[in-house]
């Protein structure tokens, strides 16, 4: 069976991708920093591949982080359209103005 991609884990992987940092990630995604690091633990275990390269206190994306990184954001940016197309409290229909 194929892995299935969940939103939450790529969230936080994007955040670090983005701070280089997990403990950056963890405050941008109000998780603690153990939790970003067993969301991306389990990512990696997942697709089986090491998606940062780890040197201290600074993170940087593998070449197979670099793949899932355009991936993610696709997936992220599909997910909140499909949300939004389903919000019950979203705006639609056509506004008219008539001016004198």
């Amino acid at each position: 069976m194929s892995p299935l991609l969940e939103p939450e884990p790529l969230r936080s992987f994007l955040a670090i991708a983005e701070t280089g940092s997990f403990t950056a990630a963890a405050q941008r995604v109000n998780r603690t920093q153990s939790a970003v690091s067993m969301q991306i633990k389990r990512l990696e275990d997942q697709l089986g591949r090491t998606l940062f390269a780890r040197d201290g206190r600074s993170v940087s994306l593998t070449r197979d982080g670099d793949t899932l990184l355009l991936h993610a954001r696709q997936i992220l940016r599909l997910h909140l359209e499909a949300l939004a197309a389903f919000d019950p409290d979203a705006l639609a229909g056509e506004v008219t103005i008539g001016a004198p």
